[in-house]
């Protein structure tokens, strides 16, 4: 018996529709007995009815972009609602369905093993996340087959933690930074106090002054450097200066060699369930090939 997963379609939203390859795989009729949708696939007409046209036996799971009932047509008025999570049973297997936004902390796999306990399965399916993955904790599976469109994923993608930048520490004892203080208290206390205000005052005019003066200076010496023997500026001078800072600002970013716009590879799971035995077909769309790998889990007694 054959099950379909699908993940994360985001039609129309982030994405137009199914790689062509995809369609001419899953367009054979009467092949696959059953479809799981896991989020984020009920927004467009036209894919549920592609979906419908590979078998009619189709489950839904809400994602966190999807409406709380499925679309309807003029000649279907019911509205039926989709769960935040569903049980279906194949073979000697307890199959859970649920989307990645239900489970907290996401993608965690001690939260996805507590839900299968909770729903006391032997298979769990979950999406929301983009990527493929499979793997087995404490006899059970877990298994997410992606986004079948490769749509662009909101979550920020974890590069690792890194070192928070070091600044730089006031003097410490050993530096001298006491002794001065201590330096300066015993100078104070020797002056009077009138003298001391008085000079006080006079030090910060003086300071603003010298401060504004050596602003002027600066800023006269720069101009001077950049006049040429014409008095005018020399702009190749100045842009080579602004090059050079931007060039130490960007020095000091690490940006690794990996694409930050969220953006995954296509890619559908398909499950051969067979007694105990349950084989995993993954697919996955590469520079326009269609790989498969294949994962076998069998039930333990």
């Amino acid at each position: 018996m054959l099950i379909l997963t699908l993940s994360d379609a985001h039609i129309p939203d982030r994405a137009i529709d199914l790689p062509l390859k995809f369609k001419k795989l899953l367009g054979i009729p009467n092949k696959i007995s059953q479809v799981v949708l896991l989020g984020n696939c009920t927004k467009s007409y036209e894919f549920l009815k592609f979906v419908n046209e590979i078998s009619s036996n189709v489950t839904f799971v809400r994602g966190e972009f999807d409406n709380e009932q499925l679309p309807t047509t003029r000649k279907n008025i019911n509205k039926q609602g989709i769960p935040m999570d569903t049980v279906i049973k194949q073979g000697d297997f307890k199959i859970g369905c649920c989307s990645g936004y239900t489970v907290v902390p996401k993608n965690d796999p001690l939260s996805l093993l507590a839900l299968a306990r909770q729903l006391d399965v032997d298979i769990l399916l979950w999406g929301g996340t983009h990527n493929v993955e499979a793997y087995t904790l404490e006899g059970k599976f877990f298994v997410n087959p992606g986004s079948c469109t490769g749509a662009f994923n909101t979550d920020w993608p974890i590069l690792g933690q890194e070192e928070p930048a070091r600044t730089k520490a006031s003097p410490s004892p050993k530096d001298g930074g006491d002794e001065q203080d201590k330096s300066n208290e015993q100078t104070g206390r020797n002056e009077p106090a009138d003298n001391r205000e008085e000079d006080g005052n006079n030090s910060s005019e003086n300071v603003a002054q010298s401060d504004s003066f050596a602003d002027k200076t600066s800023e006269d010496g720069s101009q001077k450097k950049n006049q040429d023997a014409s008095g005018k500026i020399d702009l190749e001078k100045v842009n080579d200066e602004d090059e050079d800072e931007h060039e130490d600002e960007n020095e000091e970013l690490d940006i690794p060699d990996l694409e930050l716009d969220g953006s995954n590879d296509p890619s559908f799971c398909l499950f051969d369930i067979q007694g105990s035995t349950c084989a995993l077909y993954i697919y996955i769309y590469v520079d326009g090939e269609v790989k498969v790998d294949k994962v076998v889990y069998k039930k333990s007694n």
